[in-house]
């Protein structure tokens, strides 16, 4: 674990007791929540529906930085295997904690302490159980990875080829200067964020229950508390959607599936230096097939192209239907269509026959 990381790590198990305690620390996982379940459809996840019976389909949900659950509890009730990650202990106590109260199963959703990140990553995250998700999210964290680009490829491999979704909800680029930061794994920043004007606007409602954190800070409605400056903490000053989409080009993301959006109300992050909002977006693309599913699919067209050659009941452009006026005393050709014209790219052969003309 680099130095930064182990800075991430210790910050967090600090805040761990008294994360998401402020009113305004739980409306923005709210708001995230509601804005989550509001794209739901645009994310492209086959999920779990009401009239699903029980069992018949697994949608599996890695939580990245998983905090103490947020997203888990929006996209929860969506799916029916639930993974966790984070590299805080004290976290990954709150998070199954929380899961555990929920009356969900250990085998439904639990979290443990890991780092997809490091040069080699841990035996026990390398099982079946930590593959082929159908979605994986990034809760407000990507700012405090120290290496953005290799932190998407990295969740790439644990998608499901060609169908997996990779979302990552954060801010767009916001002001530090002044200001105290603190946030991660499904958590919260502080600073005023730009909007960006190739970003699509999306409706929320404010909040009001679920994972947060920047440095607990006082509201001008609530008493003082001291603030934990962890702005170390934090790598990048948020993200262009410009750069959001490199990277998910690069680590393998399937181009014309990237996506991004922006909340059209701002997060109010109550700090020690004073409230400041910042503008938050959601991303999301597909990971691309694997070269054998992209070979397999261009087989499998390559079949559907011959099969239309060769369809007897095919259509052409004067609706002829070799079958569909056939009777006791009428051709096979139908009415209106020239025995001499040539159908479906072939030469016609010199002797007439009752049909096709092959």
């Amino acid at each position: 674990m680099s130095a930064f990381t182990e800075a991430n790590r210790k910050a967090f198990d600090d805040l761990s007791s008294t994360y998401n305690s402020q009113p305004w620390q739980k409306a923005i996982s709210s708001q995230i929540g509601n804005a989550l379940l509001a794209q739901k459809e645009w994310m492209g996840v086959p999920w779990i529906l009401p009239t699903d019976q029980p069992g018949r389909r697994d949608v599996r949900l890695l939580d990245y930085a998983c905090g103490t659950g947020s997203i888990t509890q929006a996209l929860g009730p969506h799916v029916s295997t639930i993974r966790g990650i984070d590299i805080s202990e004290n976290m990954v106590t709150k998070y199954n904690e929380a899961a555990s109260s929920s009356g969900l199963t250990h085998e439904q959703a639990h979290a443990v302490v890991g780092d997809l990140f490091t040069q080699t990553v841990a035996p026990e995250l390398c099982t079946s159980e930590w593959y082929n998700f159908d979605i994986a999210v990034i809760g407000l964290g990507f700012h405090h990875f120290e290496h953005p680009d290799l932190a998407i490829k990295r969740l790439a491999e644990r998608l499901k080829p060609e169908t997996g979704v990779l979302v990552i909800v954060d801010f767009l680029p916001f002001e530090a200067s002044g200001h105290h930061h603190h946030h991660h794994h499904g958590h919260k920043h502080e600073s005023q964020a730009e909007s960006s004007s190739n970003s699509e606007s999306v409706q929320t409602t404010a909040p009001s229950t679920s994972d947060t954190a920047d440095e607990p800070a006082s509201s001008s409605t609530e008493p003082s508390q001291p603030a934990k400056d962890v702005q170390h903490t934090a790598k990048t000053h948020g993200f262009t959607p410009s750069q959001i989409r490199d990277f998910y080009t690069a680590a393998g993301f399937t181009p014309e599936s990237f996506d991004i959006t922006a909340l059209r109300e701002p997060a109010t992050l109550h700090l020690s230096s004073g409230p400041s909002e910042r503008k938050i977006f959601i991303a999301k693309a597909t990971r691309s097939p694997t070269a054998w599913q992209k070979l397999t699919n261009w087989l499998a067209g390559g079949q559907d192209t011959v099969r239309e050659q060769f369809r007897t009941d095919r259509v052409d452009a004067q609706a002829w239907r070799p079958w569909a006026e056939t009777g006791p005393d009428r051709e096979v050709w139908g009415v209106g269509k020239n025995k001499e014209e040539p159908w479906g790219g072939f030469e016609q052969r010199a002797e007439k026959k009752s049909w096709n003309g092959f």
